[in-house]
């Protein structure tokens, strides 16, 4: 009878300079797609604005519909790009005082056209007074909040409204995103932020997602020392919160 040795240290090797060209692979092509996308991007919305010559409805509807795929494709590619950073442990948060309100004003001001593309109504409630400034990582919490912004508004979709704001509170602030979206199944509600993730209600409509932007929204709002969580019936919307501290991360 023959026996064979295997060298699981050998396997466990094999297996990390898979994982390691895998993620380089990711990360070359996202970067690789992610410039001319997101110059096509500016294109469409340059046309929907009429900077470009006033166009007919059905020339409007041709180009919202580009438009989404083309948003659709970049959430996609920063997604995979930043799940495949995370798997190397790489989340760092470089913190500096930042006015919050600001930074999500900015947010949704990008995002209004994408909304418009998809007949839905987004809305900033700015704060009333000043907030005190926050000492968060600016482009990573933009991302989180871009992240719950393009996830209500692409589960939202025609007619609907989604409606974000910001709270003081007394130790830090809550951002708040509110949809009359199709919502979060009950049994699923507790999977919401683990990777893939897709409710069984939108899988075969026509919504495309990677299924990580809340996964990587809460490993973000987690490294920030803040919280991150929701509300939701199905068929009558989600709202979402993200809490900061006014303390240091």
């Amino acid at each position: 009878m023959m026996y064979t040795m295997i060298n699981w240290e050998n396997g466990k090797k094999n297996v990390k300079e898979k994982e390691a060209k895998r993620t380089e692979f990711i990360s070359i092509v996202s970067h690789q797609l992610r410039t001319p996308l997101a110059i096509v991007r500016g294109y469409l919305e340059a046309l929907l604005t009429d900077d470009l010559g006033k166009l007919t409805d059905g020339q409007r509807e041709y180009v919202s519909e580009a438009l989404k795929k083309n948003n659709t494709m970049i959430h996609l590619i920063n997604d995979y790009l930043n799940a495949a950073q995370l798997d190397q442990g790489k989340i760092e948060i470089h913190a500096e005082p930042t006015q919050f309100e600001e930074l999500v004003d900015e947010t949704v001001q990008s995002l209004v056209t994408f909304a418009q593309a998809s007949n839905c109504e987004l809305t900033f409630e700015k704060p009333k007074e000043k907030l005190p400034p926050l000492n968060i990582d600016p482009i990573k919490i933009q991302q989180v909040i871009e992240n719950v912004i393009s996830n209500a508004v692409k589960y939202t979709g025609r007619g609907g409204k989604v409606k974000t704001s910001l709270i003081k509170k007394e130790n830090g602030v809550e951002f708040v995103c509110q949809d009359t979206g199709v919502g979060i199944p009950q049994q699923q509600q507790d999977e919401i932020f683990t990777r893939f993730f897709r409710g069984h209600n939108v899988i075969g409509k026509d919504t495309q997602g990677s299924g990580l932007g809340l996964f990587i929204a809460k490993t973000i709002i987690d490294a920030s020392s803040g919280k991150i969580w929701f509300e939701s019936e199905e068929g009558k919307g989600t709202t979402m919160h993200v809490f900061l501290p006014l303390t240091k991360t």
